[in-house]
């Protein structure tokens, strides 16, 4: 794969209440392929779950004033989604182990509020319905690189850049991915996942 060949890939970063199975979402970055960037921050999280650490590493730099609901959440992500992806399939990138991805995911429930469940297999756009999701400690490792590295400096990410805004977050997974494009092992692994 080649940057020529401009494959509709998005890099996303979370953040979030939790590292359990009942974390709620506190913002969303999402950062283009081609740099365009979306970023959005909840009001209705669980407030129950916020520690001490969340409130001084996330919440200290969050204008709340900006916040929104998760169906408004839903809304424009949806828009922004649905015109970068320009009907063809996204392909995501996340930054953990894919958490990110499902919370990004559980925003679909709104899409159809009147359902009982929300199942990401019936309920997504097709521009997400594929499975074509991969995180960046696999493309780490495939490369044989500690997935541990310090992400910054391995992007050579602009130190401007503000740790746990998922937006900034965002922007590292997207630079460490252009740096891993070099990566010769990397290359079959993107072909199987831009099929």
């Amino acid at each position: 794969m080649s940057i020529q060949d401009d494959p509709k890939i998005i890099f996303i970063d979370s953040e979030f209440t939790g590292e359990h199975a009942y974390t709620t979402l506190v913002s969303l970055g999402v950062v283009t392929l081609d740099g365009q960037e979306f970023y959005v921050t909840l009001n209705d999280y669980d407030k129950n779950q916020v520690t001490d650490w969340l409130t001084e590493n996330v919440l200290v730099g969050i204008d709340r004033s900006k916040s929104v609901d998760g169906k408004t959440a839903y809304q424009l992500l949806h828009a922004f989604l649905s015109d970068y992806s320009d009907g063809h399939p996204l392909y995501v990138v996340s930054c953990g182990l894919l958490q990110d991805y499902l919370l990004m995911l559980e925003l679909y429930k709104y899409s159809e509020p009147n359902r009982k469940y929300f199942h990401a297999l019936h309920c997504l756009p097709e521009y997400l319905n594929h499975y074509a999701a991969i995180d960046l400690n696999t493309l780490f490792r495939v490369c044989n690189i500690d997935p541990s590295v310090n992400r910054e400096e391995f992007s050579a990410s602009e130190a401007s850049l503000k740790r746990h805004n998922a937006l900034d977050d965002a922007k590292i997974v997207r630079g460490c991915f252009l740096k891993l494009l070099n990566e010769p092992a990397i290359q079959n692994l993107l072909q199987g996942l831009l099929r």
